[in-house]
């Protein structure tokens, strides 16, 4: 692989197993117990989310396989937290977003650990890229079915565009990587070729329009919420607002945190029977090219 400078640099694949990956699962319980507890002195809504929902309702914790805590946060919430991040969480964390760095071409949020490397196959080349948690933002969706309707294909036609360019940028990881972390390969040939075209267009640009699109409705009280950067894409990831911004707690390693009152709803409809374990080769692997303490 190259750096920005086009400068070759070598990375040894790093997967964690046993005792290392509790190491680095302690190290992210950590970082969110911090940012919880802010989200609740600061009354700032919050809950678990994805992968994270499955570990407290299957396991009471992590998937054993898996290093990450991900948080959902309604729009208003997170542009609360924003506002509080530097003075609350400032002296030990600092936190990236598709506005601050859209250079990354990642529409998620995510909260890094001062003094800390994880390096991963899409922020390799980056010298900021510390242990992590990840922040997606519930998004207000139109009540209107046809401000829903552009809305939803604006937002999607973008994300696209987005991803486009960072797979093109990012066509020089190898492909082992991802085939090892067992994730389906999203990797084709016409993407990395959209990509090189969209490339004309700035990536921050591409990213300041997803933003727009993103936020174009601005009632917090509208029937559903969409999670446009989610696995699923706007479509597959539209809810109930009364499902899934109103919260229950829920055992999570030696922490209580919040998950979506309609949780099992919510799991079913993402994993569909979510109590069955994947076998091993089914197992997704979050591969790390530099981990620092």
């Amino acid at each position: 692989m190259e750096n920005k400078r086009g400068m070759s640099v070598k990375y040894h694949v790093i997967q964690l197993e046993g005792p290392e990956l509790r190491k680095y699962q302690n190290c992210v319980l950590d970082i969110a117990k911090d940012v919880i507890r802010v989200c609740d002195e600061e009354g700032i809504g919050y809950s678990l989310s994805g992968g994270s929902i499955l570990g407290a309702i299957r396991h009471q914790g992590f998937i054993p396989w898996d290093d990450d805590i991900d948080i959902n946060m309604p729009r208003a919430d997170y542009d609360r937290l924003l506002r509080v991040f530097d003075e609350k969480l400032g002296e030990q964390y600092y936190i990236q977003t598709p506005a601050t760095h859209p250079e990354m071409g990642i529409l998620v949020t995510q909260i890094r650990k001062k003094g800390t490397v994880a390096r991963r196959k899409y922020d390799w080349n980056l010298k900021e890229c510390g242990i992590s948690i990840d922040l997606y933002v519930m998004e207000n969706v139109y009540d209107n079915a046809v401000l829903r309707f552009i809305q939803k294909n604006m937002s999607m036609a973008l994300s696209f565009a987005v991803s486009a360019v960072r797979t093109y940028n990012n066509r020089n990881i190898p492909r082992e990587l991802l085939e090892m972390e067992g994730r389906k390969l999203n990797y084709t040939k016409s993407k990395r070729l959209a990509g090189r075209i969209l490339k004309l267009i700035p990536l921050r640009k591409w990213t300041a329009w997803c933003g727009f699109w993103f936020t174009v409705c601005k009632k917090d009280t509208t029937l559903l919420v969409s999670i446009p950067t989610g696995r699923k894409h706007f479509s597959g990831e539209l809810y109930s607002r009364k499902e899934m911004c109103v919260y229950r707690k829920e055992p999570f390693e030696t922490e209580c945190f919040n998950v979506p009152i309609e949780a099992e709803k919510y799991l079913t409809g993402f994993y569909g029977d979510y109590m069955v374990m994947p076998p091993k080769e089914k197992q997704e692997k979050h591969l790390f090219l530099e981990l620092q303490y």
